[in-house]
């Protein structure tokens, strides 16, 4: 197995990240804003120390007070969690760069991917959002959508994640209310369903009424209410070892699994848990049936650990999990 060492960093670097650290933890005054400004101003070192971690979020193209209050967020809870967090962030800042450890550290906020999306969640977070139309939209923890309700349009395009939709009625002659995937797309018929975007097909649940599928390649199929279906570009499948029921859980914090990968099940895990969780191929390949705590994913680790022949490894205060 090849192993990486991590670079030094040199000292105004861990200087500058020890500041950066306190700057967003809420507890810096006045008193300690002088002396960071006297830092900066004894050395041009340090003030190009300093500027190299902003520099990251700006190349990303984000709104600077939103990319500050993810880095924020990220930063204090590191922080107020254990000191060993900074060791996180002095490594990823070592091993790959200082622009890859801040775009690392701010992505386990909110996917660094998904900040230009009209609507989307962080880890953990799960929110509802009233469309112009007067749909409701739920999206799962780390998800994200693009929105067109431009006149005779009623589009949303699942970029990532898990959403749950709630379209009101189709007027007369007026646009369907749509759901699209790099897969295809789903168009509701007066109804409630599921669609959660996976690495190689996309999953929906039928919750009330039905639905019409269409792949990407014009494959339609009908999707009544009580079934479950997988599509990618060209197929539909039959996914009804997945309640429709079980697909949605999340929107209550749980995580209902029947005969899946243990992969996925950690997949799903870490939508809710702002460190590492790493897992050996042998354990991926482990099949898995139960329900677990999305919003407790301690304990579903534990719950996990105790059905079946792993060993979970846990670092750095519970930053770093491997499961073995």
């Amino acid at each position: 197995m090849a192993s990486h060492a991590s670079t030094p960093l040199d000292s105004a670097t861990e200087a500058a990240i020890g500041w950066l650290v306190q700057l967003h933890s809420g507890d810096m005054g006045a008193p300690e804003r002088d002396r960071l400004a006297q830092w900066l101003d004894a050395d041009p070192q340090h003030r190009t120390a300093w500027e190299q971690l902003q520099v990251p979020l700006q190349r990303l193209r984000v709104p600077q007070p939103a990319a500050g209050r993810l880095l924020s967020d990220t930063l204090a809870r590191a922080e107020s969690r254990t000191r060993k967090r900074r060791q996180v962030l002095r490594g990823a800042l070592g091993l790959g760069g200082v622009a890859v450890g801040a775009t690392w550290l701010a992505d386990r906020h909110q996917p660094v991917a998904q900040w230009s999306a009209d609507l989307r969640t962080g880890t953990g977070e799960r929110r509802e959002f009233l469309l112009p139309d007067g749909s409701r939209l739920t999206l799962d923890a780390r998800s994200a959508v693009d929105l067109d309700f431009r006149p005779g349009h009623r589009r949303v395009r699942l970029r990532q994640g898990a959403l749950l939709a709630e379209a009101t009625p189709q007027a007369d002659l007026g646009p369907a209310f749509t759901v699209h995937t790099v897969h295809g797309q789903v168009q509701a018929l007066g109804t409630r369903f599921t669609v959660r975007l996976q690495d190689t097909s996309s999953l929906v649940g039928m919750l009330e009424h039905s639905v019409e599928i269409t792949t990407a390649s014009g494959q339609q199929r009908q999707l009544h209410e009580g079934h479950s279906a997988c599509f990618n570009a060209t197929d539909i499948e039959d996914a009804d070892t997945l309640s429709p029921e079980g697909t949605a859980a999340w929107r209550h914090g749980m995580l209902q699994v029947h005969d899946q990968p243990l992969a996925d099940v950690v997949q799903a895990l870490r939508a809710y848990r702002p460190g590492v969780l790493r897992i050996a191929p042998r354990a991926a390949a482990l099949q898995v049936y139960g329900t677990y705590a999305l919003d407790d994913t301690d304990r579903a680790l534990t719950a996990l650990a105790e059905t079946l022949p792993i060993t979970v490894h846990r670092a750095l205060g519970g930053w770093l999990v491997t499961i073995e």
